[in-house]
Order: C-alpha cells, then sequence, then structure tokens
C-alpha cells in the first residue's frame, strides 16, 4: 500500500480535488459551510482545488498511483496569511464557492488559523480517500511519509479533525486531542496534536 504513494503534481490537482469533494460528501464540519447538496455538487471540486493549489506550492501534497485519496501538508514555520493573501484567497474562495456561504468559510478558516500550535509543526490541512477505499489503509499510507519525516526530526503534526467521528482513527497514529472549537449553530471539531516519536516514549 505505501510502495505507490507519491507526491502530487499540479497534472494530479483536478483529479485529486474531485476525489476529496466524494471523501468529504457527508464531513459534518464541510457540509455545514456548504450545506446544500445541489450547490456542493457544483462547488465542491472548486472548493478543494483551492487547498490542492496552495499546498503543492507551499507545502506537500502525497497522493497514490491510482490517485484515490490525498495528504494536504503545509511545513513547519508556514506564515499565516498577510493582508494581500486573505483579499486572494477571499476573491478565490468567492468565485470558488458564490457569495452566500463566504463569511461563514471565511470565519471558519479564521479560527483554524488562530487555533494552531505556537510551536513548530506539520499540519496536516487535509486528509480524504475515495468512499470506494475507505477502510482499507489508504489515508495510513498517504500520511506516512509526513509522519516519519517527523519522527525522524522531532517535529510535531497537527490537525483538525473535522468528523469528530475520525478522533480515534487519528489516535492510531499517536495524535491527542489537545482542545476544540465549537462554532455557533454548527459543529464541534476537535484539535489534535502528534508528538514525535522518541518525545511519546519518553514519556
Amino acid at each position: 500500500m505505501k510502495s505507490d504513494v507519491r507526491p502530487a503534481t499540479h497534472n494530479d490537482a483536478s483529479r485529486i480535488s474531485t476525489v476529496l469533494a466524494r471523501a468529504f460528501a457527508t464531513n459534518p464540519f464541510i457540509r455545514w459551510l456548504l450545506p446544500d447538496d445541489a450547490h456542493y455538487a457544483r462547488v465542491g471540486n472548486g472548493f478543494f482545488r483551492l487547498g490542492v493549489e496552495r499546498e503543492l506550492v507551499e507545502g506537500e501534497v502525497f497522493t497514490n498511483d491510482a490517485l484515490s485519496g490525498a495528504a494536504l501538508w503545509l511545513p513547519p514555520g508556514s506564515p499565516s496569511p498577510g493582508i494581500g493573501r486573505q483579499l486572494t484567497m477571499g476573491w478565490k474562495l468567492l468565485r470558488a464557492t458564490g457569495a452566500s456561504r463566504l463569511l461563514r468559510i471565511a470565519d471558519a478558516l479564521t479560527k483554524f488559523e488562530q487555533a494552531r500550535p505556537t510551536r513548530p509543526h506539520w499540519y496536516l490541512t487535509i486528509l480524504g480517500t475515495d468512499p470506494s477505499v475507505q477502510g482499507r489503509g489508504v489515508g495510513g499510507a498517504l500520511m506516512d511519509p509526513i509522519l516519519r519525516r517527523c519522527d525522524e526530526t522531532g517535529v510535531a503534526a497537527y490537525l483538525e479533525s473535522s468528523n469528530p467521528a475520525n478522533v480515534s482513527y487519528y489516535q492510531r497514529f499517536g495524535f491527542e486531542v489537545t482542545g476544540q472549537i465549537d462554532y455557533k449553530g454548527g459543529p464541534t471539531v476537535p484539535l489534535m496534536l502528534r508528538q514525535p516519536l522518541q518525545a511519546r516514549e519518553e514519556r
């Protein structure tokens, strides 16, 4: 399973975005942001395409030969977006999702950014696999290259579990819940941090 995991390229972006839209079609957080089925069908691919294209430039994206999933990471020291980038991202979100959900999406992403740890960490912004392969170890294989790098370099990893049901899944890989974000009228999103292997062994 791990043998066919590889860095994604810009040529993969369209297919990865389609897979991620399928992967998150019933995700409680994503569907709170984009609740209308017809609207999600129209804009889901474009919404995830924004993240794929950003991480291809600013971070690392891992997929597999079948393009059945992807793990999107930002590296330690990734800067918070300045006003220029915020305006650019806002315009891209507007074009991708339409005005009706823009403020909710922007507020949600701002809260994510504010909750990130201050210590250096690899940030798993998105992990998704096609529903047809879920439960077959694809997600773990896609995370493995960066998690191994974290252990080798002594750096933490961090994520938001946009589906609380997945907390136990991430715990299998060493992540622990460190807090949560409660969205008014919406879902609770657990925040999870993974200490590098040596730090976990020294406890």
